[in-house]
């Protein structure tokens, strides 16, 4: 691929599916720091606060999740990257079959795909090859 990523992060609160993705990920070897939180308020913490990954280029972000969900990550992912000037690419990696996510993801600019879990090598070559080749 020739790319390669400072920071991924993951958010999604099935801590089996951030194992399984991070694993992906690090096979790849493109990627140099994989952070995964299980949910949204440490999500935005990774964002805020210094933890070595303010700045992910590409966050997979999951929806549906008890308590805050991925909808108000992206709310809240809008004031940080005013205040912070962070520019990340968000994926949303969600199992929902409802179309109307799937509308609203693709009015909300902050948000660059709409996937369906799980992650595969297919969709982390298409990301790469369509989001950040030169």
């Amino acid at each position: 691929m020739g790319v390669n990523l400072n920071c991924v992060l993951l958010i999604d609160d099935d801590n089996i599916t951030n194992f399984l993705h991070k694993q992906l990920l690090s096979r790849t070897g493109i990627v140099h720091n994989i952070i995964a939180v299980e949910t949204v308020k440490e999500g935005l913490d990774v964002l805020t606060k210094n933890q070595g990954c303010e700045n992910p280029e590409l966050i997979f972000l999951d929806l549906n999740m008890p308590g805050l969900t991925g909808w108000d990550f992206i709310d809240e992912y809008k004031i940080i990257k005013l205040r912070c000037g962070i520019k990340s690419r968000i994926i949303l990696l969600s199992s929902s079959a409802n179309p109307a996510d799937k509308k609203k993801a693709g009015d909300i600019e902050e948000v660059t795909a709409f996937l369906h879990k799980p992650l595969t090598d297919s969709m982390i070559n298409e990301i790469m090859n369509k989001y950040f080749s030169s």
